[in-house]
C-alpha cells in the first residue's frame, strides 16, 4: 500500500516524451518505470531508467518475472 494519494496517467507513446511530459505538468514526486524482463524490454535496450534520471527524481524499476508458462497456456 502506498500510503497516500497514487495517480496514474496516459502518456505519449514514447516513454521518455511521456515522463517528460509528466514531470513538466505535474508535481510528481517520484517515476516508477514497470518493464518486461531485460531480455525483451525495448525499454531497457533503450537505457530509459538511466535516462530519466536526468529529472532529479527518485527512479524505481519494477521488472516483471519470466512466466513459466508457454504463452499459449495463459488463455
Amino acid at each position: 500500500m502506498a500510503g497516500g494519494r497514487v495517480d496514474g496517467i496516459i502518456g505519449d507513446t514514447d516513454p521518455f516524451v511521456a515522463v517528460s511530459e509528466a514531470v513538466t505538468s505535474t508535481g510528481i514526486d517520484e517515476i516508477i518505470i514497470s518493464t518486461l524482463p531485460a531480455r525483451v524490454s525495448h525499454w531497457l535496450r533503450r537505457d530509459l531508467p538511466h535516462r530519466v534520471e536526468q529529472f532529479g527524481l527518485p527512479v524505481t524499476i519494477v521488472t516483471a518475472q519470466q512466466s513459466e508458462r508457454a504463452v499459449s497456456e495463459l488463455d
